[in-house]
């Protein structure tokens, strides 16, 4: 029978040099959770991340209700008539790869198996030839995998899986649009796309960010200006027999295209301030 005293011990041995060995108390597994403790707040620069947030705490940060963030048509956030036949080129490559991941995937939902990374891995190959032509058409983006956001303030922030940012000069850098992906749902990811935007508005200083909550399946686009949030309507970018019919992806999917064009065109574009010269006379 062990003493009360060395039931209470947790006995794990470790090695301390040459033929020694200590054996470790509550008080010293105690202190050693609280130093691993430490170091790991310790690396964290926000003070709550994104997922921790409640709705209520959220909404009093964003000063908005969820509810109440405006819906506008797919015309009015793109800027005018979605046109099917826009960015051909883009949308033929875009189709193809979308095609070429569901051959080796399979559809979203149509297994137990299919896992948030899945999610992942079907936006990078929709977005892919999209970056790639915008990087064409002459814009600085980058895509940034796990980029880390933090609030101006530190208080909030968290690591997002998508982010484009705009690399404008040596040590400048702004916010152009960000990617939440969820397997299940496009709303359990609002809170925290809602919130990044805010977040990355406040650190560009201006302009409007972009951003898309998915499941890789559906799409829901968002901006953000400094005052107002506004959101559009959910839409697909996929359909079940999409090999076997390609007009039809075009005519009711594509638009995934013509949004993420926008954004990446639109987003993070700051005025640059402009200090004359007074004149002498």
């Amino acid at each position: 029978m062990l003493g009360r005293t060395t039931a209470h011990l947790f006995h794990r041995l470790a090695n301390t040099g040459a033929g020694q060995v200590r054996l470790f108390g509550s008080t010293d597994v105690t202190r050693m959770l609280s130093s691993a403790t430490t170091q790991t707040s310790s690396t964290t620069k926000w003070k709550t991340s994104y997922s921790a947030i409640s709705f209520d705490e959220a909404e009093k940060r964003l000063g908005i209700q969820f509810d109440q963030i405006k819906m506008v048509s797919l015309e009015k956030m793109l800027g005018g008539e979605v046109d099917s036949k826009r960015y051909d080129g883009i949308k033929e490559v875009v189709y193809s790869r979308i095609i070429e991941y569901l051959n080796i995937e399979g559809l979203p939902g149509m297994s137990n198996d299919f896992k948030e990374a899945n999610v992942s891995d079907l936006v990078l190959y929709t977005i892919g030839p999209i970056l790639d032509a915008v990087c064409k058409m002459g814009r600085r983006i980058r895509l940034q995998r796990e980029k880390e956001l933090v609030s101006v303030d530190c208080v909030t922030g968290g690591r997002e899986e998508f982010v484009i940012i705009d690399k404008i000069d040596v040590g400048e850098k702004k916010f152009v649009l960000i990617i939440e992906t969820k397997r299940t749902s496009l709303h359990e990811g609002m809170k925290q796309i809602l919130l990044s935007l805010k977040d990355a508005r406040d650190n560009n200083g201006g302009g409007t960010v972009y951003g898309f909550v998915t499941t890789g399946e559906l799409w829901q686009m968002l901006s953000y200006d400094g005052v107002l949030f506004q959101s559009t309507r959910k839409f697909l970018s996929l359909l079940e027999v999409m090999e076997e019919d390609k007009e039809s992806w075009m005519k009711e999917c594509s638009v995934i295209v013509d949004c993420m064009v926008a954004a990446l065109e639109n987003g993070g574009r700051v005025a640059r301030k402009v200090v004359g010269r007074k004149d002498s006379s």
